[in-house]
């Protein structure tokens, strides 16, 4: 029997670079090798240094080579940054004879795709929701069903080309092909989601260091999605503005010492903080540091409320809201989250992960992790090409739809 081939995953987020190396297993996946870097070269997602992200996503193939003892060439990306757009279609076919054929259910998907988009996007995913057949909704696959008039409703998420070849420009100046890019939402949903709450309605909210990636489940399919360019750095700027100190200091206090909810924090509890350009350090209230990260966060969480009001799905999210993202660590973020969200929420950690798996539980690997998971079954495999189909279609759409086109 032949061996599997190495699966390799790469997410280049604003703060830094990781990248997986794993193999399928009768179970699902085993981690092999893991490199991560610091990510100098990126900004609210877009690469805006094509050189010094190409050398962070070398240092982190560099590690994960050596841990895995294997050489990598192909790699699927992760994608975000507010360029990011999703949207909800729909398209309408006549069927023939009384019975929906698989050239019917093609076309209606065909008439779904086409909708307008921003100048210089291409669309990276369309995403099955479901399909109506004289009125009846919620048809998962209506081939040999009787009717006349065949409704698709898809789920179009779109990227910028520009954004889409500097990413990929980085990559092939680090010795790496782009085999496949997905949505950030999409592969961190895949790591931490479990199948009853993508049934019964659930938001997963990524919260990077640059961006917040959100996509909404309802019925197993995804019904909105959306990026927000906001994330941990603002906190980060936030620290460092108030107790005048430097950005690498406010970052660290932010991850050892940060919580979410002040009155959380023990009022007694100090931290030291060094000074800008040379002074002396000093002693702040622990209180103090999350009196400044609060009101951020409770921002950040009001505009994902907001989106999700907008997006008309807000009572359907019976599972609530899973957290996930670097920044979705931060002590006290839960009880936050679920005080300005006013719903359920919990944190999602990838789980159930061979091999390396212990060494990326938390959350901040939430992403890479769904990469690697995302291949070949979910469809991920292969970059959007005009006239492909994505793989998140049904097989027996896609490959009329790829005949069509």
């Amino acid at each position: 029997m032949a061996k599997n081939l190495p699966i390799a995953a790469l997410d280049v987020g604003t703060q830094k670079v990781t990248l997986l190396v794993g193999e399928r297993t009768a179970t699902g996946l085993s981690i092999l090798g893991i490199g991560t870097s610091a990510s100098r070269g990126m900004r609210a997602g877009r690469v805006s240094d094509v050189e010094r992200t190409a050398a962070a996503i070398m240092a982190a193939l560099t590690e994960a080579e050596r841990m895995a003892g294997s050489q990598i060439h192909n790699v699927v990306v992760s994608v975000s940054g507010d360029h990011i757009k999703g949207e909800n279609s729909h398209g309408v076919a006549r069927i023939d004879n009384d019975e929906v054929s698989n050239r019917a259910a093609a076309r209606a998907i065909a008439a779904a795709r086409a909708i307008p988009l921003p100048q210089d996007h291409r669309p990276i995913h369309l995403l099955k929701r479901d399909f109506v057949v004289d009125g009846q909704v919620g048809i998962a696959n209506p081939v040999g069903m009787s009717g006349v008039r065949l409704e698709a409703h898809l789920h179009v998420i779109s990227a910028a080309e520009s954004a889409l070849r500097n990413l990929a420009k980085s990559c092939n100046r680090a010795g790496l092909t782009v085999s496949g890019t997905i949505a950030s939402s999409l592969a961190s949903a895949e790591a931490v989601l479990e199948p009853d709450e993508r049934e019964l309605g659930v938001a997963v909210v990524d919260i990077g260091a640059g961006t917040v990636d959100m996509a909404l489940f309802q019925r197993g399919s995804v019904v909105h999605s959306g990026v927000f360019g906001v994330g941990g750095v603002d906190v980060t700027r936030d620290i460092a503005h108030v107790l005048e100190t430097p950005l690498g200091e406010a970052e660290s206090l932010k991850k050892r010492h940060g919580c979410a909810v002040a009155d959380l924090v023990d009022e007694e509890l100090m931290v030291e903080v060094s000074g800008i350009g040379g002074r002396e350090p000093r002693e702040v209230e622990a209180r103090h540091l999350a009196e400044i990260i609060e009101p951020r966060l409770e921002e950040i969480f009001e505009t994902i409320r907001d989106a999700i009001i907008r997006s008309g799905y807000g009572e359907l999210l019976t599972s609530g809201v899973v957290l996930t993202g670097g920044t979705a660590m931060m002590a006290g973020i839960v009880t936050l989250a679920s005080r300005v969200l006013q719903m359920p929420v919990r944190l999602g950690e990838p789980s159930g992960i061979e091999g390396l798996g212990d060494e990326i539980d938390d959350a901040s690997f939430a992403t890479a992790v769904g990469l690697a998971l995302g291949l070949p079954e979910k469809g991920m495999s292969e970059p959007w090409r005009a006239g492909v189909a994505s793989r998140l279609l049904p097989g027996w759409v896609r490959r009329r739809f790829k005949e069509m086109v």
